[in-house]
C-alpha cells in the first residue's frame, strides 16, 4: 500500500484517559451509588466489553470528580495496561462510564487515525507483540504509558483506505458473531432436549417424545430418581458397567518413559475434554512400557471418564479413534459396558453427558476439598435407560443429530476466523492494497 507511514502513537493521540493520580479501588472506598458504570480491566475481554464481569456503579459526583480529563465517547479505544496487557475494546454507546483499575481511554485524532481502524491494529498480532517487548514485570507484566506512546505504528495515511479496511474487518465480525450465536442457540435447545429425553424418553411407535408425567401420569412410575417412564428401568452402574483403574503399580512409566511419539498412546487429562477426546498434545509410552503394565488398556467401545481435577469429562474409544494402543493415566477411568445386549455403549456415553447422571455425581463431589470420584462412587451412581434398544438408539441418534449442527457451526466459525486472520496480516501489513473508491 503506497500510502502507508510508520510512526509513534503519540503522534496520533489526542488525548489518554487514565486511572493514575487517584485512589485506588480499596475495600472501604466510596463509590458514592449511582448507575455510571466503572470500566476496569475485567471488563475488557480482547474485542468487547464484558458486561457480565462484576463492576462498581458511581455517583455524579464522583463522576465529575473523577473524569475531569474528558469523557468515554462511542468508538474511543480501551486498552489494558496490564493484568491482562493489551486487550482491546471499544466504548459501544453514549453513556457515561468512568474508568477504574489498569484501563485506559485512548482518544485518537479522527484526521489520522480512525477509532474503528484502530481498533484492529490494536488488536492485531504486530502491535501486541511490540506491547510486550517493552512490558516490565515478572508476576505482573505491565505497560507504562510512556513506553505505550513509543511505540511504532504502521497504518495508511489515506482515512479512506482505513474505512475500507475497517469495513472489510467489521464484516468478517459481524459474520464470526451471528455463528457464535447459533452455536449458543444449539447448545442451549440441545441442554433442554437431553432433559426431555431422560425424562420422557421417545414413543417408538410414533417417533416423538412421551406426553409429559403432567399430561399422562399413567405412562410413569416413581423411582428413586423420580418419576420416570414405565418401561425402562433403573439400577446401579455395577450391575451393567465395569469401572477400570489404570496400571499404578511399580510398571506406572516415570517422566524419562514418556515419550512425543511411540507404541501406545498414554492418555493425560488434555486429551479427555467437555468435547471428547482431543489428541492435539499426545505422550506415549514404548511397546516394552506397554506390556509390562496390567489394568487400563482401552477396547473399543470403552467409556473414559476425568476422575481428579476437571471430574466428569467423558470420550469414548470408538471407530473414529485412529490409535491402535491407549492406555489411561491415573486420573480418569475406563467404564466398559459388560451386557452390551441389553444396554447400547452408545447410550451409556449419552447417559453420562445427561442431567440426570451429572446431579448425581455433583451429590458425589460436594464437599470435597479435592474434587474426585473413585470406583466405589461410579457403582453407587444410579443408571436409568429403555429396556428397548431401539428406544435407546432413537434417543443417541438425536443427539448425534443435534451435536453435528452444533459441529457444522463450530467449523464455520473456525473457517471465518481463518479468514479474518488471513485478512488481518494482508489488509493491516499493506500486502493486499485496497480500493480507494468512497465508502459509505
Amino acid at each position: 500500500m503506497n500510502d502507508l507511514a510508520t510512526r509513534p502513537l503519540s503522534d496520533a493521540i489526542d488525548k489518554i484517559i487514565d486511572f493514575r493520580g487517584k485512589t485506588p479501588l480499596k475495600l472501604g472506598m466510596e463509590w458514592g451509588g449511582g448507575d455510571i458504570r466503572a470500566l476496569s480491566a475485567n471488563n475488557v475481554t480482547q474485542g468487547k466489553i464484558d458486561f457480565s464481569k462484576e463492576c462498581y456503579y458511581a455517583s455524579e459526583a464522583l463522576y465529575s470528580k473523577w473524569m475531569n480529563k474528558g469523557s468515554c465517547a462511542q468508538g474511543d479505544i480501551l486498552l489494558t495496561m496490564e493484568a491482562p496487557l493489551g486487550n482491546v475494546a471499544q466504548i459501544p454507546d453514549d453513556k457515561k462510564y468512568i474508568l477504574s483499575q489498569r484501563t485506559v481511554l485512548i482518544k485518537l485524532n479522527q484526521n489520522k487515525i480512525l477509532n474503528d481502524y484502530a481498533f484492529y491494529l490494536f488488536s492485531f498480532d504486530n502491535f501486541q507483540k511490540e506491547l510486550y517487548k517493552n512490558a516490565t514485570g515478572s508476576t505482573v507484566i505491565g505497560i507504562q504509558q510512556k513506553k505505550l506512546l513509543k511505540i511504532e505504528l504502521t497504518y495508511p495515511l489515506s482515512i479512506i483506505n482505513q474505512k475500507k479496511i475497517a469495513k472489510i474487518l467489521s464484516t468478517c465480525d459481524t459474520v464470526i458473531s451471528q455463528t457464535e450465536q447459533a452455536i449458543k442457540k444449539y447448545q442451549a435447545i440441545k441442554q433442554g432436549m437431553m432433559t426431555d429425553l431422560f425424562t420422557r424418553g421417545i414413543d417408538v411407535n410414533t417417533g416423538k417424545l412421551r406426553l409429559s408425567y403432567e399430561e399422562r401420569p399413567d405412562l410413569y412410575k416413581e423411582s428413586e430418581l423420580g418419576w420416570i417412564p414405565k418401561d425402562w428401568e433403573l439400577s446401579k452402574f455395577e450391575d451393567f458397567v465395569i469401572p477400570i483403574d489404570g496400571d499404578r503399580g511399580h510398571a506406572y512409566p516415570n517422566q524419562s518413559q514418556l515419550h512425543s511419539e511411540g507404541h501406545c498412546l498414554f492418555l493425560s487429562a488434555k486429551n479427555v475434554t467437555k468435547s471428547g477426546f482431543a489428541f492435539n498434545k499426545n505422550i506415549f509410552i514404548s511397546h516394552e512400557r506397554d506390556n509390562l503394565m496390567g489394568n487400563g488398556k482401552l477396547d473399543r467401545g470403552d467409556i473414559i471418564i476425568t476422575t481428579r481435577g476437571t471430574v466428569g469429562n467423558i470420550a469414548m474409544y470408538d471407530d473414529s479413534v485412529t490409535y491402535e494402543h491407549i492406555r489411561i493415566n491415573s486420573g480418569m477411568l475406563i467404564l466398559r459396558n459388560k451386557v452390551s445386549e441389553k444396554i447400547a455403549n452408545q447410550f451409556i456415553k449419552a447417559f453420562l453427558l445427561s442431567h440426570v447422571f451429572s446431579k448425581q455425581l455433583e451429590r458425589v463431589l460436594s464437599g470435597s476439598a479435592q474434587p474426585q470420584i473413585t470406583v466405589k462412587n461410579v457403582n453407587a451412581i444410579y443408571m436409568l435407560f429403555p429396556v428397548t434398544l431401539v428406544e435407546q438408539e432413537s434417543i443417541v441418534n438425536r443427539m448425534i443429530a443435534m451435536d453435528r449442527k452444533i459441529q457444522t457451526e463450530q467449523d464455520t466459525l473456525k473457517k471465518y476466523q481463518q479468514i479474518k486472520a488471513g485478512l488481518m496480516q494482508d489488509l493491516l501489513t499493506g500486502k493486499v492494497e485496497v480500493q480507494t473508491d468512497d465508502v459509505s
